[in-house]
């Protein structure tokens, strides 16, 4: 066989191996990259004299760009969503939930015995869409206002959110007073809210009428 041959031979090795190397790191690099999960803190701030309404793709109302941020997290589960509300009646960020239980994310509710079955509250509703519901029954008040998103998944792609501040889904608190929300991705956060949630779902039981 010609010397040029065998050289020839050579470079092809060369080149089929040197192109090998490179398709494997970019694969290598594209993989380590989707496993990258963003980081994600925001605080959301409610304000009884904010008038700046705009048209939503969450609400048939015109809301308040906090209102829009926050019925935007609660559209971003994919797996699961746990919320520890105090006291919900507002329809927006029912139906918010209600959509992602249609989905197929698993939801979990813990409320304020008390504040349960009170005028207004949708907690009947979001039982009769399989959501279940526990309570304690207590002198001692539920006041916990955080909803964890994605926490209780397992799923590689999952980004674990905690949501937590002074509101309380009402429409009083959403449109009539100074109220706060924090969103993070921080994980020590989201690891002892999420301690916090299944220690009271343990605890509670599922409401009786």
């Amino acid at each position: 066989m010609p010397l040029s041959t065998y050289f020839n031979l050579f470079l092809l090795t060369i080149t089929f191996a040197f192109g090998s190397h490179i398709a494997y790191k970019y694969i290598i690099a594209a993989s380590t990259k989707k496993k990258v999960q963003k980081e994600i803190h925001e605080v959301i701030m409610f304000s009884y004299n904010d008038r700046g309404l705009k048209r939503s793709k969450y609400s048939r109302c015109s809301i308040t760009q906090s209102m829009e941020r926050l019925l935007y997290y609660l559209n971003t589960p994919k797996y699961t969503m746990d919320i520890c509300m105090y006291v919900l009646t507002n329809l927006d960020l029912t139906n918010a939930v209600m959509k992602m239980r249609l989905k197929g994310v698993k939801i979990r509710i813990i409320v304020d015995a008390d504040m349960a079955y009170s005028s207004g509250s949708n907690i009947r509703k979001l039982e009769k869409h399989g959501i279940p519901v526990r309570w304690m029954k207590s002198t001692n008040l539920m006041h916990h206002k955080f909803i964890l998103i994605d926490a209780s998944s397992e799923q590689e792609f999952a980004t674990p959110l905690v949501m937590m501040g002074s509101l309380n889904w009402t429409n009083q608190a959403l449109n009539g007073n100074w109220e706060d929300v924090a969103v993070t991705s921080q994980q020590e956060l989201v690891r002892q809210y999420k301690e916090e949630f299944e220690k009271l779902w343990v605890a509670f039981k599922p409401i009786v009428d």
